[in-house]
């Protein structure tokens, strides 16, 4: 029985960690994707490569912070709106609104996570 709880044990902490290693994407694939559905210019890449980057280390940076749950929360919504604002300069009117419309997937797609958890 003791076995037992331990290979189930060691199950969900596997399961778990490949869950979260699958959910966090990098800048890289997260430009790749935005490529691809927006088709970017080689400018618009450079320039969406350049604040991708700059709100991932923001997110890190965060989430390893020993601010309260709230003060993170309020930082990585302003962080967020900073990327909008800036992706809304780079990007033309059509691919701005489809930015948006992925940007509100991905956060429903959160949501479901945090719920199963």
């Amino acid at each position: 029985m003791q076995r037992l709880l331990i290979v189930i044990t060691l199950l969900v902490g596997f399961f778990s960690v490949s869950v979260l290693a699958v959910d966090k994407p990098e800048p890289g694939q997260m430009l790749a994707k935005l490529t691809k559905e927006l088709n970017l210019t080689l400018e618009q890449q450079t320039e969406t490569e350049a604040v991708m980057g700059l709100f991932h280390d923001e997110m890190e940076l965060l989430r390893d912070s020993d601010e309260s749950r709230r003060e993170k929360g309020k930082k990585m919504r302003s962080a967020a709106e900073t990327r909008d604002n800036k992706m809304r300069q780079i990007l033309d009117e059509p691919q701005f609104e489809q930015y948006q419309a992925m940007v509100a997937e991905m956060r429903e797609q959160m949501k479901q996570r945090r719920k199963q958890n």
